[in-house]
């Protein structure tokens, strides 16, 4: 790659994650998020435990404010191409620098089909909806919601809310643990999303027997999963470029108004 072996007193290691990995059979993956320095191995198959029954390695990048896949790259095609993105290496590591969801999107050499995000995708069932109705209803009244009609302001409102947990720590009494109030504040997000943006509730996946619940954008090009989405951020995993847990709940809000009229070349934006 024309990069020298010693590391450089300019570059960052140590504020630098690491990229984690997947094995899938016979198949390697070492993840590439977005905004985020990364430090991926130059021969993964040398640094990996399970290494030794993989015989074919890739690149995967994807979306980390989105939690989706942008796609992957076979290893050494992509190590080859990421040369400009580097700024320190040793003999073993690539430190590279954060990269933005386009950077990624031209590394991928192949890319989730379009009809994959949600190949399937119905209508919810009596007894669900009737759920989500409660649910809800019991969340505005816990949380003190002033305004559940307006989408925009009810997720300005869930964002504080998850900036007070994550500071406290403190839950109303009616809520048995943080994953009950993932789900009370994810049913709130996602009706803030349909009264805000005309999105509805339906369950999708990749078969009927498959699916789970969420909301679909008005013309069903783009899900979200509320719940888990939530309890990603209060659980602390919601990693930013800095390595920081990050409160985007409004931050994903505001990104969603008007999400179908995006360029169909962009339109490998999947949500969390």
């Amino acid at each position: 790659m024309g990069l020298g072996d010693g590391k450089t007193e300019m570059a960052d290691w140590n504020g630098a994650g690491r990229a984690e990995y997947s094995i899938d059979g016979k198949r390697g993956f070492v993840m590439i998020p977005d905004s985020r320095q990364i430090i991926i191995p130059k021969s993964p198959w040398k640094h990996y435990k399970e290494a030794e029954a993989v015989s074919e390695w890739y690149m995967l990048f994807y979306c980390n404010t989105w939690g989706e896949v942008i796609g992957h790259a076979e290893y050494l095609n992509a190590i080859n191409r990421l040369e400009k993105f580097v700024l320190d290496s040793d003999k073993d590591f690539f430190l590279l620098r954060g990269l933005n969801e386009e950077e990624l999107y031209s590394l991928a050499e192949v890319r989730p089909k379009r009809e994959d995000y949600f190949s399937y995708v119905g209508e919810l069932s009596e007894d669900v909806r009737a759920e989500i109705d409660r649910t809800f209803q019991k969340g505005v009244r816990a949380f003190e919601i002033n305004a559940p009609e307006d989408g925009a302001r009810m997720a300005e409102q869930i964002m504080n809310i998850v900036d007070s947990i994550l500071e406290t720590g403190m839950i109303p009494d009616v809520y048995e643990d943080i994953a009950d109030v993932a789900v009370a504040l994810g049913v709130m997000f996602g009706q803030a999303l349909c009264c805000g943006y005309g999105w509805k509730w339906k369950v999708f996946g990749s078969s009927k027997e498959q699916a789970s619940f969420g909301v679909v954008s008005p013309e069903e090009n783009f899900c979200n999963a509320p719940m888990p989405y939530l309890l990603k951020i209060l659980t602390g995993q919601n990693i930013n470029r800095y390595g920081e847990n990050d409160n985007t709940v409004l931050l994903l809000y505001n990104m969603l108004e008007n999400i179908d009229k995006k360029p169909k070349k962009e339109r490998y934006y999947p949500l969390a």
